[in-house]
């Protein structure tokens, strides 16, 4: 009988044994501080732990990050920015953008003596261009650490790797820029950030970022571009007041879409390469002159539908927008005749070093119809027949279907014409 026993204990005790590897091969992964996600329209945090503790008050603070969740094509450029301090140290570092799905860690200084808060921001844009934003507060201790009777001898740590995030600001400042392509080129359909500004060696630029080439960005002047917006654009009027410049409601107008279609130019504009280490604040964005046949507007659509006119030409120019560092934005750009449209824009900001500016005249060719003269890249057309009509502090008068004329009528009318003129002005 004990011996039945006995075999029956050593049986069970082997179970255990062959069973108590397999239950501790299963490493528990550990769990980040701020596991982030794009639910909707939303950026979320998931926070497994509300509490970070340290064990040496003069050492940065960890915090870990996890944005695997977020798969890469959710957000604008698969990049989120986030910036960790403590709350009541009175200091704010910059953001620092780290990549979708991936991991990593965030160090924050901590000073002075326990009680003291982190604050975790996030942000990110959507493929739209709206801001995507939410945060998270951690609650800061030191950990009491067992003192030795003994004091031991203290070894220098192991190096680690270091998680590299995302280059600094001043790091990325300091990168070399992508060239500037040269030739002209004439876009219909795709992405652009019409309006794109970074800094070059030689000052602040207004930009066409262009990314109509699936995979590609090439940087352009804005005087080698012809962006053209096709019949493809037609759309009726809203019976709306704030767009009563443009036209009546149900009258037919030319619209670049805030939204993306695969048809039409999608154009926004963007401030993501200016860096906080060289620019110290928000971007004056403003539109100085409109030459062209007819009103220009830009305005954005909200939630419900309503719109919130950014620039209309025919009240009065310059009109001005702040734009904050880190925006890539997109909105309707409405044309209310076909035609020609040269439309200025000048950008101001507050460099480090002193005010940065630059000024830049775009053209837009409304129509199927409608195309540019042939001209070098950066030339200006001085041929008086080709003068549009204008609005703003350096507008021209306008000259109503001359151009149309000079075409039908041959050299000889321009001679003529030119005699008249000479005859009604002495």
């Amino acid at each position: 009988m004990t011996e039945v026993r006995t075999g029956a204990l050593v049986g069970v005790a082997a179970a255990l044994l062959m069973s108590a590897p397999a239950a501790l091969a299963e490493p528990v992964a550990p769990v980040a501080n701020a596991v982030l996600d794009v639910a909707g329209d939303r950026l979320e945090i998931t926070v497994a732990q509300q509490r970070v503790e340290t064990l040496d008050p003069a050492r940065p603070v960890e915090l870990t990050w996890d944005t695997t969740a977020i798969e890469p094509g959710t957000v604008y450029g698969d990049r989120v920015a986030l910036r960790a301090f403590v709350v009541d140290s009175g200091e704010q570092p910059e953001p620092v953008e780290v990549p979708v799905a991936s991991t990593g860690t965030l160090e924050v200084d901590r000073p002075g003596t326990d009680g003291h808060e982190v604050r975790l921001q996030a942000t990110a844009h959507a493929l739209d261009g709206r801001p995507l934003a939410v945060e998270s507060v951690y609650t800061l201790s030191v950990a009491e650490a067992a003192r030795p009777e003994v004091a031991p001898q203290v070894l220098p740590p192991a190096p680690r790797p270091e998680v590299v995030t995302a280059p600094s600001p001043q790091v990325r400042a300091a990168a070399q820029q992508p060239p500037t392509a040269t030739g002209r080129v004439v876009l219909d359909k795709g992405h652009v950030d019409a309006v794109a500004l970074r800094l070059l060696p030689d000052g602040l630029h207004i930009q066409v970022k262009d990314g109509t080439v699936a995979g590609a960005t090439t940087w352009r002047e804005p005087a080698d571009v012809e962006l053209k917006v096709t019949s493809a654009s037609r759309t009726a009027l809203p019976p709306s007041p704030e767009l009563a410049f443009l036209g009546a409601a149900g009258e037919q107008v030319f619209l670049l879409p805030q939204t993306q279609r695969p048809d039409v130019l999608w154009a926004g504009w963007s401030t993501e390469e200016l860096r906080p280490a060289d620019v110290s604040g928000p971007v004056t964005w403003s539109l100085t002159v409109v030459e062209g046949p007819g009103a220009f507007g830009l305005f954005t659509t909200g939630s419900f539908g309503e719109p919130s006119v950014l620039f209309d030409s025919t009240d009065g120019l310059p009109d001005a927008q702040s734009v904050p560092l880190g925006t890539h934005a997109h909105a309707n750009w409405a044309f209310a005749e076909p035609g020609r449209y040269r439309l200025t824009f000048t950008a101001t900001a507050p460099g480090v070093g002193g005010p940065l500016t630059d000024t830049e005249t775009y053209t837009f060719t409304i129509g199927d119809g409608t195309s540019s003269p042939v001209q070098q890249p950066g030339a200006v057309n001085r041929d008086p027949a080709a003068t549009l009509a204008s609005t703003g502090p350096a507008g021209l008068p306008a000259v109503t279907g001359l151009g149309l004329a000079l075409l039908a009528s041959g050299v000889a009318a321009l001679v003529v014409t030119r005699r008249r003129v000479q005859e009604k002005t002495s």
